[in-house]
């Protein structure tokens, strides 16, 4: 059992990966480095090659998989910095997003035995048009033996479908943010989502949450993981199953994806995949995250 979270250098600069690592108690760790370019470019930010090949050198000894700096809307500059990261001394990953030519997907995949394919968020709702582009791009990876990483990935029916490697979420984060928590249903192979506060809800999810060791009562009751009239105690508690919950709910999804593809490792990795990194924009998330599965694996443990 592995705790796997994606840090991104654009919001995990500064940042110790150790302490996070730490938290997972014992657990292998491993970390999937982005540069994080394209939420630079959202912010009108530029992050320089060298920052982050020092950046990659330094956490080096915990990263296991690293993407290049890719440049949005420029393959040709993209391909560039990977080359530049290689001379280095670094292993990235090539980077192929939407709108870039097919034929430069075929020359990545003759070179490359693990790629990684990004640029879909925006199109997260045109999901017929993403699946067709994954799938393509899948038919082109399988002429070459090559296998992909999917960025961003929030559709559980598109990584049950296609095999990938490895892929990371950001979603398993959101309930905090909105006052809801997510749960895999493995019987249904699905996420089911429910807001606290609402008795109703609770008693219609009643036997999931208590498989993720969750009072249905406790989340019934209105006000649940809000600060007002609580003890310090009794908010950290209720805020740490607001956050640690759903985590365990992505990393029991990834056992299942694991299971589901049992995808072999491209060489220089071990992992059987699908492997499900956490993704975050805040670090902070990533800590009680690690706590959550940790102690849920050791509840299986004799």
């Amino acid at each position: 059992m592995t705790f796997r979270f994606l840090m991104s250098f654009h919001y995990g600069r500064g940042k110790d990966l150790q302490t996070i690592a730490d938290a997972a108690s014992g657990l292998p760790v491993e970390v999937f480095a982005d540069s994080g370019a394209f939420s630079a470019a959202t912010l009108g930010t530029t992050i320089r090659l060298a920052d982050y090949a020092a950046w990659l050198k330094d956490w080096q000894g915990l990263i296991t998989t690293a993407a290049t700096l890719d440049v949005i809307g420029d393959p040709d500059a993209t391909h560039r910095n990977t080359l530049a990261l290689e001379d280095m001394g670094l292993r990235v990953l090539p980077v192929f997003h939407t709108g870039s030519p097919w034929d430069r997907l075929e020359k990545l995949c003759a070179r490359y035995p693990y790629v990684a394919l990004g640029g879909m968020v925006p199109y997260a709702r045109m999901y017929g048009e993403v699946m067709r582009w994954l799938v393509r791009c899948f038919r082109i990876g399988a002429e070459h033996g090559t296998v992909f990483h999917g960025f961003g990935q929030t559709n559980v029916t598109a990584m049950a479908s296609l095999p990938f490697y490895s892929v990371d979420s950001s979603t398993w984060s959101l309930g905090a943010r909105f006052g809801s928590l997510r749960l895999w249903d493995e019987r249904s192979a699905c996420i089911r989502q429910l807001y606290v506060g609402r008795p109703s809800e609770a008693r219609k999810n009643a036997r999931l949450l208590r498989a993720y060791g969750v009072d249905p009562d406790d989340i019934a009751r209105p006000g649940f993981a809000l600060k007002a009239g609580k003890t310090s105690e009794q908010f950290y508690r209720e805020d740490r199953t607001l956050r640690g919950t759903p985590a365990v709910t992505f990393h029991r999804l990834g056992q299942w994806l694991q299971h589901r593809h049992d995808v072999a490792p491209p060489p220089g990795w071990t992992s059987r995949g699908t492997c499900l990194f956490l993704a975050d924009t805040s670090t902070a998330n990533f800590t009680p995250a690690a706590e959550a599965i940790a102690t849920d694996l050791r509840k299986d443990t004799p």
